[in-house]
């Protein structure tokens, strides 16, 4: 299914790559590497398919709603209605110089008996102003949220930046709250930029914040603290954390396969974990002092 057509053409090539190395295999280990190449970029072009989807259907049911409440307002009535409206004016205002009470009555309720169908039409017609800004509205949200996470996103990781997690950890100091903090240092990320492309070694941090996030819950934080050092910022017991801690530098190391035009890259990650925990009422010099000794510490520097 073609969604989006440079989507499309670059899956074509990849696969024409894929192709071209599922012919010339020698082995059975080679085979293996071409298949899983070809599951890679299936499952790559399906989730951003269904990204466009998802956004071109919200933009159809946009258009709809407003769509509907255009028809609406045409179908009901094609007389102008303002033009209704100013007759039956006029028409109080002869009425209001006759002498009979039952007269006048009587044209009130039938001037506004005309005016009120004509008052509805206009009204109908507002909606659909209305129902435009409302998208508009939702649309320029969507672009001031983006806009803002993006000055607080590592742009090769995917995680929130330093500057982000300073500020979180200042605001949980400030209102005293316990947390810990678990930190994550690649040792080989430096070889690995010398062995593979920057689109490699991005995608693999990428799929190894994914991974620690999936360990740790969607409530941890998650940011770059340095080049090659990670932390995440935890509501936990210490020792829960301490647990989560000696996992990831488990779960966090290991084989990553990721997608480069259309050929499965395995990436080789070593990770090392380490955790620093602050108890409510802790100084915050402290705390500073002995989340600077962990990152020292891990890294051996």
């Amino acid at each position: 299914m073609e969604v989006d057509p440079a989507l499309a053409l670059e899956f074509r090539h990849n696969l024409k790559v894929i192709e071209d190395q599922s012919r010339s295999v020698a082995s059975a280990d080679q085979l293996r590497d071409a298949q899983s190449s070809f599951r890679g970029e299936l499952r790559e072009y399906r989730d951003k398919s269904d990204v466009q989807l998802k956004k071109m259907r919200q933009e159809v049911e946009n258009a709809t709603s407003a769509m509907m409440v255009f028809a609406e307002t045409v179908a009901s009535n094609g007389e102008n209605h303002e033009e209704e409206v100013r007759a039956k004016l006029q028409d109080l205002q002869a009425i209001a110089k006759k002498d009979s009470i039952e007269e006048i009555r009587g044209g009130i309720g039938a001037a506004v008996a005309g005016i009120l169908p004509s008052v509805e039409l206009m009204q109908r017609g507002n909606q659909l102003v209305v129902a435009q800004l409302h998208d508009e509205i939702r649309v320029l949200h969507q672009q001031i949220a983006q806009e803002r996470k993006a000055l607080y996103t590592d742009r090769a990781s995917g995680a929130w930046n330093r500057q982000k997690i300073d500020t979180h950890i200042d605001n949980l100091l400030r209102q005293n709250q316990p947390f810990c903090i678990v930190l994550v240092w690649v040792r080989n990320l430096k070889r690995l930029d010398t062995q593979h492309s920057r689109t490699v070694v991005e995608a693999t941090l990428q799929a190894m914040i994914a991974r620690l996030a999936a360990l740790l819950g969607e409530e941890a934080l998650i940011g770059r603290w340095s080049l090659d050092q990670f932390v995440a910022i935890l509501d936990l017991p210490a020792a829960q954390a301490a647990s989560l801690s000696a996992e990831a530098g488990i779960k966090l190391s290991g084989i990553y396969v990721v997608q480069e035009n259309g050929l499965a890259q395995k990436v080789a990650v070593q990770a090392v974990a380490g955790v620093v925990n602050r108890a409510a009422g802790a100084n915050a010099d402290s705390f500073h002092r002995k989340l600077q000794q962990l990152a020292r510490a891990i890294s051996g520097a």
